[in-house]
């Protein structure tokens, strides 16, 4: 009977420190972030990782509305590097760092609201074979593009409160 009563009790202390924190949840009906949904257009950036990008924020935060309040503009910058060779100075896996900076501006008044960078990290192992090879780099830089646009979309959301009218 103690145990349940302690356990009770301290569930409701780290509730009661949440609170007096300021903690609020990010996506509560009528907050900051659940305004950025379908309010955002997306700047088109050339070749695959762009796209990419811009299908998963997209998929994130939703088709801009032709009204649409913000404008995001994104640069990618991605890397890949020898990660492992092996005894017959082949690479047999490969390191792939992205790099997203962007911005969001408002549409009507074209001023900065907010600017960040975030950064994701990946791998892929290579084969002998070229096919596989080719399909484990693709599958990787999809994994990282994404990786990279949930990032964003976090940040956004999180920090939405302070620039988000």
């Amino acid at each position: 009977m103690w145990l349940c009563n302690r356990r009770t009790f301290l569930g409701g202390a780290g509730l009661g420190l949440l609170s007096a924190c300021g903690f609020t949840p990010v996506y509560k009906q009528g907050g900051a972030a659940s305004g950025l949904f379908n309010q955002m257009t997306f700047t088109v950036v050339e070749g695959r990782f762009g796209f990419e990008l811009r299908e998963r924020l997209i998929e994130r935060l939703g088709m801009a509305a032709p009204d649409a309040r913000y404008r995001l503009t994104f640069d990618l910058d991605i890397e890949s590097r020898d990660l492992v060779v092996n005894e017959t100075k082949d690479v047999i896996r490969y390191n792939l760092t992205g790099v997203a900076k962007y911005s969001v501006t408002d549409r009507t008044t074209n001023a900065l609201l907010f600017r960040d960078t975030v950064k994701s990290l990946t791998a892929y192992s290579a084969t002998s074979d070229t096919y596989p090879t080719t399909v484990a780099e693709r599958a990787a830089n999809i994994r990282l593009v994404r990786s990279l646009a949930d990032l964003m979309v976090a940040r956004l959301s999180i920090t939405a409160q302070d620039w988000a009218a």
